[in-house]
């Protein structure tokens, strides 16, 4: 007898046999035992997750004449005649190949006949979503309303291509992967019905490498019990599959993550010259540093890919080593090279120069390294103008009282500067003068006192206060300082009705009567001359790159 794969070798056969998917298992075994079946069923899942297996379970059991708790005996005539393949009440067609509207409509003529020996005709329509739309408008009214002895099962991976009116013509199904540990028990059961020895951390390795699908994970498994190779272990695995090991990876990582290129180049040579896919190579680099990432982030070791200890290790003290922005960068980096080694000739060099990038941590984004450098900028500026707002000159901290200041004389300084504040506030109410150096706090309400403002109708009064801001002068007084000279804004402030507009809108947010006066703002311009300065020295403190353009 040929070999048969043994994915359908160990095919399930009854719904008790099916991994995981128990959200689907026992409500089509409800069906079955109560009679309640409908006339149209949508599975939907990824590749592997067993909707073709679950449909033929299915369609034997709604036919067997001896059903066991929803499940089918699998020994009786019709049953048996199904799975042989001798009775043609039950047909599987294959959309990807069978997609016209010549194939939907000799269905059509079909199914009005009963059944010739089966108790339901069931059509399992595998990847309906292949389907034309002239062959879905085609089935609409049969699948809406079909004879009382048919069922259709349909199929597919991409639910989201089929149209609405099908979609809701059926009851809907959706097939979760299976989780690595379900997988990996699976195969350990295979293999031992095999006569081949399975370890754990084999079973798992091709689990992760399965990605939910437990038939891509048979499949790995089939090829590797080819080999003859027993017991098969995870280094024998790793080498057949022609997979990196796991020391690889973890070696590749420190290097990237130590800027260390000249062994990250080895490494790489290395996988070339044991003739392992660099695909593979990549792909597993990007599954580790995701779960540097998510641990670094969750502190936990549940929802890792990495399976053995030596790697879970690893993770934990990468985690500490590797910054998130960092991480992030290079798992951005290693995804674009990985969409790109499919197309390219030359995967070798792609790989060296992002490796390369990587170590010369030349892999932050033209637009994120500007508006990193935009932020920092901004901050600095806001602090520079809040600086300037409150005493004139902005200092980083706050300038020491000379030693052999005696508290006495201090106490006179402040006297006197009191007295000079005074005498400004006094010299008109427009502009209080050249001692502006000694204004306080800015006012924080004033956008909203602007918005207010506009919100009343007065849009000439609002015009002109835009782009000037407001400082307490004393508790009782706010100045409104422009921003730039404009005297014709400034006519428009002083008059005597705006600013009776402007004292009662603050009024409304201070709950007390406040006086308002613009202030002068020429001092300010001479002050503002130290801001470029101060600038330069933040940028070269920060390490932010500037490019001074001379204009």
């Amino acid at each position: 007898m040929s070999h048969q794969a043994l994915y359908r070798t160990f095919r399930p056969q009854t719904f008790d046999d099916v991994v995981e998917q128990q959200h689907i298992v026992t409500t089509l075994k409800n069906a079955v035992i109560s009679k309640k079946v409908a006339h149209a069923y949508l599975f939907c899942g990824t590749r592997g997750t067993g909707k073709t297996t679950m449909a033929k379970i299915f369609a034997r059991a709604v036919n067997c004449l001896n059903p066991q708790d929803g499940n089918p005996c699998n020994e009786c005539e019709i049953c048996r005649g199904i799975i042989d393949g001798t009775i043609l009440d039950v047909a599987e067609i294959d959309a990807a190949s069978n997609n016209s509207v010549d194939n939907v409509r000799s269905i059509i003529d079909e199914v009005v006949y009963a059944p010739v020996r089966a108790g339901k005709k069931v059509y399992i329509i595998d990847e309906v979503h292949m389907l034309s739309i002239g062959a879905f408008n085609a089935l609409l009214k049969t699948l809406e309303e079909p004879p009382g002895h048919v069922i259709f099962i349909l199929a597919t991976t991409e639910p989201h291509k089929l149209p609405a009116t099908v979609l809701s013509r059926c009851q809907r199904f959706d097939f979760r992967r299976i989780t690595s540990k379900g997988i990996a028990e699976r195969l350990i059961e295979i293999s031992k019905e095999c006569g081949v020895t399975l370890t754990e951390d084999a079973a798992l390795f091709i689990a992760s490498l399965s990605e939910g699908a437990l038939r891509d994970g048979i499949s790995i498994l089939d090829q590797c019990i080819s080999t003859g190779n027993t017991p098969l272990n995870l280094e024998s695995v790793q080498k057949i599959i022609g997979v990196a090991p796991n020391t690889v990876i973890i070696d590749t990582i420190g290097f990237l993550a130590d800027r260390k290129s000249s062994e990250a180049m080895s490494l790489i040579d290395l996988i070339y010259s044991e003739g392992k896919d660099p695909g593979q190579y990549i792909h597993k680099l990007i599954r580790f540093l995701r779960d540097i990432l998510v641990f670094k982030t969750t502190n936990n070791v549940e929802h890792l890919y990495s399976v053995t200890e030596e790697e879970k290790k690893a993770v934990q003290d990468f985690a500490a080593k590797i910054p998130m922005e960092l991480g992030l960068n290079v798992i951005r980096e290693l995804t674009e090279l990985e969409s790109s080694l499919k197309w390219s000739s030359n995967q070798r060099i792609l790989i060296e120069t992002a490796f390369l990038r990587i170590c010369s941590r030349e892999i932050i984004k033209e637009n994120d390294d500007i508006l990193e450098r935009v932020k920092l900028l901004e901050e600095r500026i806001r602090s520079i103008e809040a600086g300037i707002l409150k005493g004139g000159v902005y200092h980083d901290k706050p300038a020491a009282v000379p030693a052999e200041e005696k508290p006495k004389e201090k106490k006179a300084r402040a006297k006197g500067r009191d007295k000079s504040t005074g005498e400004e506030m006094q010299n008109s109410a427009g502009s209080p003068g050249p001692g502006n150096k000694a204004l306080m706090n800015p006012y924080e309400d004033w956008e909203k006192v602007l918005k207010e403002i506009s919100g009343i109708g007065r849009m000439k009064l609002y015009t002109g206060l835009l782009g000037s801001d407001a400082v307490w002068v004393d508790e009782n007084t706010i100045g409104i300082v422009f921003r730039e000279e404009d005297e014709f804004k400034k006519r428009i402030v002083t008059d005597d009705d705006n600013t009776t507009v402007i004292s009662e809108t603050v009024k409304r947010f201070t709950g007390r009567e406040i006086k308002v006066v613009v202030m002068n703002n020429k001092e300010k311009s001479s002050e503002t001359s130290e801001i470029p300065e101060k600038i330069l020295d933040f940028v070269k403190k920060k390490g932010v790159k500037l490019d001074i353009i001379e204009g």
